[in-house]
């Protein structure tokens, strides 16, 4: 499933007052995720994607993302399996003259169905890699 969205960064927007942007997405397996700067930026848009309340790109609170006429390629297996299935894209925008835009698009491989999964369970005890208890 591919998701993408363009997300208006409004100029003289501060890191500590950040805009967010909720992402709807369905559980699975993020394979690959995008974030586009066009040119005009000049690294003065800057990017954080949140999952659960915790930084998941770049991974510490105290990094961004940001650069100018430059689309970001992340190939970062990352699991979606709590709900709310959501990002939350966190952007501030350092000029004080234009306002910005930038895109931020992710891939994600379907969860299996609920019933797919107990089977899977029944296999994998079976072959004795996981206990009745797990």
């Amino acid at each position: 499933m591919f998701y993408s969205i363009d997300i208006a960064v409004p100029r003289n927007t501060s890191f500590r007052a950040p805009i967010t942007t909720r992402v709807s997405v369905f559980p699975g397996l993020v394979k690959r995720v995008w974030i586009g700067f066009p040119d005009g930026c000049k690294g003065l848009v800057h990017v954080q994607v949140w999952y659960q309340g915790l930084p998941v790109w770049p991974w510490s609170p105290a990094n961004s993302i940001h650069w100018n006429n430059f689309i970001y390629v992340i190939d970062d297996p990352f699991p979606l399996v709590a709900e709310p299935y959501e990002f939350v894209v966190k952007t501030w925008n350092r000029d004080y003259i234009y306002e910005h835009q930038i895109q931020f698009a992710v891939t994600i491989d379907p969860a299996r169905p609920e019933e797919e999964v107990a089977n899977l369970s029944d296999i994998l005890l079976d072959l004795g890699l996981i206990d009745r208890g797990q």
